[in-house]
This record gives structure tokens, sequence and C-alpha cells, in this order.
């Protein structure tokens, strides 16, 4: 009995972490991403997520995402989920000019 016991305390303790951990992702950089209200592209797109916006992933169905933002829930690609946030770094377009007067 005590190691029943002691097992079921270490599985849900388990499962308990890994819910926990990798809940979070980040929209791909460079991505404006649809929101749809299922997972597929047949299903209506209820808005678009911008690059690097943060969402929370609840569940995975046939390579579809289904995430939370703002107390909603969408569909979106998982392919165009990262596991950390976008750096940014600034790279001008052109290199500045410097007129000497």
């Amino acid at each position: 009995m005590k190691t029943l016991l002691t097992a079921a305390v270490l599985a849900a303790t388990a499962l308990t972490a890994s819910a926990a951990s990798a809940t979070s992702a980040w929209i791909q950089h460079g991505v404006h991403l649809n929101a749809r209200s299922g997972p597929g592209t047949y299903y209506d797109v209820l808005g678009t997520f911008d690059p690097c916006t943060r969402v929370h992933i609840v569940g995975y169905k046939n390579g579809w995402a289904k995430v939370s933002f703002n107390n909603s829930y969408y569909w979106v690609s998982s392919k165009y989920l990262r596991n950390s946030a976008c750096g940014h770094s600034y790279k001008p377009k052109h290199t500045p000019r410097y007129n000497n007067y």
C-alpha cells in the first residue's frame, strides 16, 4: 500500500511539474500568425497574432496548438511557435551618411 501511494505521489508530482513548465511560447519573429477557431485552415480566422507575442499552450492536435491569450482560446499552426522570446537587435536599413561642413 505504501509503495502504491508513493508511486501515485511521484506520478502526480511529475505531471504537475511538466504541465507547469513549457506552457509559454512565442510567435516566430517576422510572422503574423492567424488565430483560428479550430485546428485547421478551414476554421474561421478570429484575428492575427503579431510576431514575438507570448501565448500559453493548452494542447496540440495534428500540427496545431491551442493557445490561451487574454483569457480567450485560439488555434495556431504550431510550426510558427518558438520556445524563447524574440531577440531584438537593431540593424539599420542603410548606412547613415554624414555631411562635413
